[in-house]
């Protein structure tokens, strides 16, 4: 079995190379494409041996006229490899595919990796009209496949399958060090309120006027929060998404101005399995979102706090496994922060359960699920002919 793995990122989507990998050690023949050959985690599968092909199999949404010919580049491309099978990880990857592939008989599977795109009408039928009769999709998290399953794709093109790191492997490993507090003067006492995540800028032609990841909100909760607890601190781990250096120094003022100090901004870090267990309490704060980084932060041993979007609900169940408040909702979030302080020992045991929940969640699963939709799949298609 061979299949063509598209990703639109040469430094992002971990948990497609997670599962790639699996998939390979499996028996499964890997070709991955991705916009560059000699940078990022396109240098890491060609240490798997696995074949990379650099190319954009994007939509040139911005230089439309080169469309035609980098759909007959890719045709060429695809006749040379003949996959089985194409797995598609991003939506301008499978959206580019289905147009340039119309009239091929390869079956494709698009394993969506957040309910974003489905969320607006108009994306959403964009998306599903440009399918046919040789698509499949994947849900990463229950809403997403809800919402497939309210549209006229056929039940049985629509599969689940978890996108997902070893956090089992977190979970036997997570040790307090020390290392992020005495890196920033923080004593052991300060309770420490930390959201782990990427700035992405608002996209205005979505009618976002504030970042998808809830930044905004986290400062505002946390400013209300420390008023009255003095004795916390926040820190936001991360570094800005492409074209998105402006909003971060953007909330970099506002957090100056509403919190003083209070709140650190650390950039980006490559050290997260040594730091993350240093926050006392985990907040995903995300106004949309697969399940992000909630299982990340449980398997850590650190108590979690989300909005109620997207994934997270498949994994946070409130006061059970962790918290959980409505999203785009400061306030809210500030008086369960306040709630998650004064009941510390309650939710490290809540804590724990998040870690029974989340233990058998591993990039094993992922590939074992990924290689039953190809088995089921495939042998779906060739009782056709």
């Amino acid at each position: 079995m061979k299949v063509l793995h598209i990703i639109k990122t040469n430094t992002g989507a971990s948990w497609a190379f997670n599962q790639i990998e699996k998939l390979q050690a499996m028996g499964v023949k890997v070709v991955v494409m991705l916009p560059k050959k000699d940078l990022g985690y396109a240098l890491a599968y060609k240490e798997l041996g696995i074949k990379v092909i650099a190319f954009d199999a994007s939509l040139p949404v911005k230089q439309p006229w080169l469309l035609f010919s980098r759909i007959q580049r890719f045709r060429n491309i695809v006749n040379k490899i003949k996959p089985d099978m194409i797995h598609c990880h991003f939506l301008t990857n499978i959206m580019f595919a289905r147009i340039a592939l119309r009239n091929t008989n390869i079956p494709r599977l698009f394993q969506v990796p957040g309910p974003l795109h489905l969320e607006y009408a108009l994306f959403r039928k964009a998306e599903i009209m440009l399918s046919n009769d040789y698509d499949y999709w994947a849900g990463s998290c229950q809403k997403t496949c809800n919402i497939y399953r309210t549209t006229k794709i056929p039940k049985d093109r629509i599969f689940f399958g978890y996108y997902t790191s070893d956090f089992d492997q977190n979970i036997k490993n997570a040790v307090r060090t020390g290392k992020l507090r005495k890196e920033y003067s923080i004593p052991e006492d300060t309770f420490l309120i930390g959201t782990v995540s990427y700035f992405y800028k608002p996209k205005y032609f979505l009618l976002q006027f504030k970042g998808i990841k809830g930044h905004e909100d986290f400062i505002q909760a946390f400013s209300l929060l420390n008023k009255k607890y003095p004795n916390t601190k926040a820190m936001i781990i991360g570094g800005p998404a492409p074209k998105s250096e402006h909003y971060m120094h953007r909330l970099m003022k506002m957090a100056k101005k509403k919190c003083g100090d209070t709140i650190i901004f650390t950039g980006f870090r490559t050290d997260l399995n040594t730091i993350y267990p240093e926050l006392d309490l985990a907040v995903h704060p995300s106004r949309s979102e697969n399940y992000g980084g909630c299982c990340e932060s449980i398997s850590y041993g650190v108590p979690t706090l989300t909005t109620d979007v997207g994934g997270f609900p498949d994994f946070i169940k409130d006061k059970k496994t962790g918290y959980m408040v409505p999203a785009a909702n400061p306030i809210k979030l500030a008086k369960k922060m306040e709630y998650v302080i004064n009941n510390y020992d309650k939710a490290k045991q809540v804590t724990v359960n998040g870690q029974n929940l989340i233990n058998t969640i591993n990039s094993d699963l992922s590939a074992k699920q990924a290689l039953y939709m190809y088995e089921t799949i495939l042998s779906k298609e060739r009782k056709l002919y």
